[in-house]
């Protein structure tokens, strides 16, 4: 049995590690962010007035992005639901809307592809997989991102020896932070959520992780770096799973 210990809180009997994408294991920071003006500039050409509404309802500010904004945490469903929504304040018919959002989207991200390009690993990312690994432990890539994408993040940074599955978002698994996306997770390698914890940075991955054996927040995949208030947000007190935050993978001890 495997015991991970985090800044003074121990994990105990722990089988699996649920690892999230981006933010976690990618930096992402500087893609979404360009892809998040260039889909608001193309919505401000077919609807003049748009672009900072777009901006808004994206998470993106003059500063940079809001690490727990809609473009940074939500699927790319969610984002094109959040961008209609911002459209339609205007006065734009609702199925316009979500029209003209998916259109602007789907031209953005052929301007910033391949994402994985993008979107390197951040630091420490590598020694952790290999520690974990060596412990004998089971790694689920879990991520609000698409299926595909996160095949070719594994492909281009040659990261398959240590992923026994991974999990995007898909007509199967439409939503991370559904009841049963971790379950169906863990059922492709026969396990169940209790004998893993969630390794992520956003409350869609708290979330994720409420029927999983624990959760361990990662602060420092974003500048400035987060809080655990970020992650936590109105949960805060009400949160019953155990929960640790690390700034820095080092911080995470894993123990026989």
């Amino acid at each position: 049995m495997v015991t991970l210990s985090c800044n003074g809180k121990l994990f105990r009997n722990i089988h699996a590690v649920f690892l999230d994408k981006d933010g976690t294991l990618a930096n992402v920071a500087n893609y979404l962010i360009q892809l998040g003006h260039i889909q608001a500039q193309l919505m401000e050409q077919e609807l003049p007035g748009t672009c900072a509404l777009i901006l808004k309802a994206l998470g993106l500010t003059p500063e940079g992005l809001t690490a727990s904004g809609l473009l940074a945490v939500g699927s790319r469903q969610e984002t094109i639901l959040g961008a209609a929504s911002a459209a339609a304040i205007t006065g734009c018919p609702w199925v316009q809307a979500v029209e003209l959002a998916t259109a602007t989207f789907a031209i953005a991200d052929k301007k910033c592809s391949p994402k994985a390009v993008y979107t390197p690993l951040l630091p420490g990312v590598l020694g952790l997989l290999q520690r974990l690994r060596q412990a004998n432990l089971k790694l689920i890539m879990v991520s609000a991102d698409s299926q595909s994408n996160l095949e070719q993040f594994v492909e281009h940074y040659e990261l398959a020896a240590y992923f026994d599955h991974l999990q995007g978002v898909s007509n199967q698994n439409p939503s991370k932070t559904a009841f049963d996306f971790l379950p169906r997770a863990c059922q492709a390698i026969g396990l169940l959520p209790n004998q893993g914890v969630v390794i992520g940075d956003s409350a869609s991955d708290l979330r994720m992780a409420e029927s999983a054996k624990g959760f361990i927040g990662y602060l420092g995949g974003w500048q400035p770096v987060l809080s655990p208030i970020d992650i936590l947000g109105d949960m805060g007190s009400s949160v019953s799973l155990d929960c640790s935050f690390i700034a820095d993978f080092r911080q995470l001890d894993i123990l026989a």
